[in-house]
């Protein structure tokens, strides 16, 4: 494996968090978003939410937009969901739109902090500190931003309910209500989504588009795939190309692995053999199974893993009569599972009475896991 840095490994980030050079397969959804951030404030389109399971490209997809929405005139607040959250993103506000306040040093006192809130640029003066809460100071941040003609966009990555989730929403919609340039995206696992949306405080986010991220077209990874080696000096033949792109099944996650091993495995200027082919599909679909699989199972039940496994043995598209022949129970009992499952994004329902698995490879994974 190459120890060196001459190959720009950027091309490939396989690793949770990173985002690599490029972007593929989700332009429609980038642009849907944009044009939400285009549209007149208290659109309901500046309000989406990102449904994915582990690998999808949740976290570079909210990174692709924050640079995109800066280029549309927003400052951006990017932050992980924790209890801290509010003041995180306050923080955040602060430090990315500072750069439009850099010759605003002056100083205000007495009656002008206490009504303007602000120190200087995008400081809070002492009393606005301290009195007041993250709705109030969201609502002066986005004030003293518009004065220099830029919008304020949250993004959430990771979210779930809780108390730091509803006093977002809530003053996000209260924001919106006062005609605030504010706009915000929030990206989680299907189960985490959903909890939000049946917050009873957060209901209006029901409104709000939904947009689930799910496999890439495999001719786009095929074409990624061919100029990304180019651009190394690797040499691939299009039946290199065809199996590394059927290697990933439309998987983003896997299609960064697979990328960033054939590189670090392919001597330099060298092509591709099948034996390089070999040694990249187990090494990545080993990551695969730490990273992906591994935290989506040890959650489950043994009765889910039971369900899991009789469909995995069942193979492809199973139908519900099938798999209540194959576990030996019915009615209410397996719906439980079923519904429980799906919503964990770990299988999907492609058509009443049908079920399959949401990530590739998770069927041959619970086959061979003892």
């Amino acid at each position: 494996m190459k120890t060196n840095q001459n190959h720009p490994q950027i091309l490939f980030q396989p690793t949770f968090g990173n985002r690599p050079e490029k972007y593929i397969g989700r332009d429609g959804i980038i642009e849907q978003f944009l044009e939400g951030l285009r549209e007149p404030i208290g659109s309901r389109n500046r309000c989406t939410l990102f449904l994915g399971q582990r690998g999808m490209g949740k976290t570079a997809l909210l990174l692709e937009l924050g640079d995109r929405a800066q280029a549309e005139g927003y400052v951006v607040a990017r932050v992980t969901a924790h209890e801290g959250m509010p003041s995180a993103i306050i923080e955040q506000f602060q430090l990315n739109g500072s750069k439009f306040f850099d010759n605003d040093k002056r100083k205000l006192t007495g009656v002008n902090a206490g009504v303007l809130g602000f120190s200087f640029g995008l400081t809070f003066s002492e009393a606005a500190q301290r009195q007041y809460g993250f709705r109030s100071k969201m609502s002066l941040l986005c004030d003293r931003l518009a004065e220099k003609g830029e919008g304020a966009l949250i993004l959430i990555d990771e979210v779930h309910s809780s108390a730091a989730m509803r006093e977002v929403a809530s003053a996000y919609q209260e924001l919106v209500g006062d005609r605030k340039n504010v706009a915000i995206a929030m990206a989680g696992l299907p189960h985490a989504v959903s909890s939000v949306l049946n917050d009873k405080v957060l209901t209006f986010l029901n409104r709000a588009p939904r947009v689930e991220l799910g496999l890439i077209s495999i001719n786009m990874i095929r074409a990624y795939f061919e100029r990304a080696f180019k651009t190394v000096g690797i040499g691939a033949t299009d039946e290199i190309l065809d199996r590394a792109a059927m290697a990933t099944r439309g998987f983003p996650y896997l299609m960064q692995l697979i990328g960033y091993y054939l590189i670090q495995y392919t001597p330099d200027g060298a092509s591709i053999t099948d034996s390089i082919m070999d040694k990249v599909e187990q090494a990545a679909l080993g990551d695969l199974d730490e990273n992906v699989f591994k935290p989506i199972l040890n959650p489950l039940s043994d009765n889910d893993l039971v369900f899991l496994r009789a469909m995995a043995r069942l193979g492809g598209t199973v139908t519900t009569s099938r798999l209540q022949a194959a576990v030996g129970r019915k009615g209410p009992s397996l719906q439980t599972y079923r519904k429980r499952l799906i919503e964990g994004g770990v299988i999907e329902s492609p058509r009443r009475g049908e079920l399959v698995f949401a990530v590739p490879y998770l069927d041959e994974y619970l086959l061979k896991e003892k």
